[in-house]
Order: structure tokens, then C-alpha cells, then sequence
């Protein structure tokens, strides 16, 4: 534990003293202007990766779920980055509302076995083992982590979607030359409002495989050298059609090697529309946001 401790501490001095600018995911090419139609190139491949992974498919259902499976490595189990405390190793149930933020993580074992956290627009909420009491909450921590492994799922659906959208060109990761694509929202430079999205389209089976994200609203605060990691997708033909994760490994920073990992989350038992949606909007007095952001007055 003391060594896992002082490794810790290391690669948080390492992090801060490495950067405090913005990250910025764009190729040269990109920042130079020399691809010509990037804008229409980018969005015709992430078209097509929608496409080919049936994510269409996906759009057509109103809820699914998934059980999943996380596995943190070494330090980084003892850093306060865990969006579901006493998830390692123990699995969960993945309960959510398609094309929305809305969902349910229910402990399926370990000390919170049966506990259901969700949100609902942006608003938290807990249900106790043996209640149908509601606590209304706003604990960032389970908030953030909903939205955001929501948004890792479905992805592919959106990013065709996005307001900046630039062939970023092609970049070898492991033996594959892949094409990719840069996203973003407001300023195509890096801001402090909206995440940034590198997107890795493999050119064989145009599949998404590589997800290499800024991170601006964490739920801690973070240096920005930190605020950067890759998600590497595995993924599974589903009853629907679709591809889906079946594992997914978290990268710090940009693609490292397979095995190199600061945990993965591995899914499994996909389901499509096996339960009532209202299930996932137990507030009454909340309006409904579905993919909608909060907005600030």
C-alpha cells in the first residue's frame, strides 16, 4: 500500500509538471489548414462509422442495460478518480434511457450490494436496500460518472451530430493506420467549456476503436495535464444488431500500449427495451432534459 501510495503521489507531481495548458488534439495538419474539406471528409467518416457499427439500430430503442464489470490497476485504485466507489472487481447493473444522460447504477454485490444511484436531468438521486425512499442528492461523483460512461456508450450516435467536425488525417496506433477525426463545440482551439473528442475510425471495419477525450468538468479538480485520457473499445455484435463495448480500457493521456491502463470496465447481457422507462424518471417534479446540458441563468 505505501508503495501504491508513493507511486500515486508521483504521477500526480509528474501530471502538473508536465502541462498546465489546455490539451489540444489537433493533428499539425489540422492547426496549419492544410486539409482540404476537412469538415465534410470528417463528418462523411463518422457517418459511416455510425453506420457500419449499427448504432442506428441503437437509436430505435428507448432504454437498455448492461451489467458491468470494473477493474482498476494498482495506484490508481487508492486516487480519489472513482466515480463508483467499491466497484472493483464487483459488478453493476447499467440501467439507461437511450439518447439521453438519464440512467441507474445498481450494486449487484460487494458492501452496496442492491444500493441504486441515478440521475435523472442532471439531478441525483439514491435508493437504500429495502426502501422506495428517494434521497435527492447532488453528489457530482455518481452524477458525473452516469453521463459520462453513458456518453462513452453512445457516442458514435452524437459525434456526427457535433457543431465542429475536422478530418484530422491519419495516425498509426499499434500496427493500424487509422483515420481520424477531431471534434469539439465553440471555438475549434481548445476552450475551457466544452470536452474535445480525437476519434480513431478503423479503416477496415469502421469501427470506432480509439476515443481520445478532454476532460473539462471532472468531478474533482484536476490539474489540466490530467484533464486528457484515451478509451479503447471492444466490441460485440448485440441482439439488436448494434456494436457495442464489450470491454472498454482507460488510458491517462494519449494511446499507450493494450496492457497499459488505468482500468477497464467490461459489459456484458446487453438488453434492449426489457424494462419500463419510467423506471429511469422516478421524480416527478424534474422536467425532462433528455440529451439536453444544464444551462447556467
Amino acid at each position: 500500500m505505501k508503495n501504491y501510495l508513493k507511486l500515486s503521489i508521483c504521477i500526480l507531481s509528474i501530471a502538473i509538471m508536465q502541462s498546465c495548458k489546455s490539451v489540444d488534439l489537433r493533428s499539425n495538419a489540422l492547426k496549419e489548414n492544410t486539409i482540404s474539406n476537412s469538415e465534410q471528409m470528417g463528418k462523411q467518416l463518422l457517418v459511416k462509422a455510425k453506420t457500419a457499427m449499427g448504432y442506428d439500430q441503437l437509436s430505435n430503442t428507448e432504454v437498455y442495460e448492461a451489467t458491468a464489470k470494473f477493474n482498476w490497476t494498482g495506484a490508481w485504485l487508492i486516487m480519489p478518480m472513482n466515480a463508483f466507489p467499491g466497484n472493483n472487481n464487483k459488478e453493476l447493473q447499467l440501467r439507461l434511457a437511450t439518447n439521453s444522460f438519464d440512467g441507474q447504477v445498481q450494486y449487484l454485490e460487494g458492501r452496496k450490494k442492491d444500493i441504486i444511484q441515478g440521475v435523472q436531468s442532471w439531478e441525483g438521486y439514491k435508493k437504500e436496500v429495502g426502501s422506495d425512499y428517494l434521497k435527492r442528492h447532488e453528489h457530482d461523483r455518481y452524477i458525473w460518472g452516469l453521463a459520462t460512461y453513458h456518453y462513452l456508450l453512445e457516442a458514435p450516435m452524437h459525434l456526427p451530430d457535433a457543431q465542429i467536425i475536422r478530418y484530422a488525417g491519419k495516425k498509426d496506433v499499434e500496427g493500424i493506420t487509422y483515420e481520424t477525426v477531431y471534434v469539439t463545440w465553440g471555438t475549434e482551439a481548445p476552450n475551457k467549456q466544452y470536452d474535445r473528442f480525437l476519434v480513431y475510425i478503423n479503416p477496415s471495419t469502421k469501427h470506432i476503436d480509439l476515443l481520445e477525450v478532454t476532460i473539462n468538468d471532472f468531478f474533482i479538480s484536476m490539474p489540466r495535464g490530467m484533464q486528457h485520457a484515451t478509451a479503447r473499445y471492444e466490441r460485440k455484435k448485440t441482439s439488436i444488431g448494434a456494436y457495442l463495448p464489450s470491454n472498454v480500457q482507460i488510458q491517462f493521456k494519449g494511446p499507450k500500449k493494450l496492457e497499459n491502463k488505468v482500468y477497464s470496465f467490461a459489459l456484458n447481457n446487453y438488453q434492449f427495451d426489457a424494462f419500463d422507462k419510467s423506471v429511469l424518471y422516478p421524480l416527478q417534479d424534474v422536467e425532462y432534459l433528455g440529451f439536453s446540458k444544464l444551462t447556467e441563468d
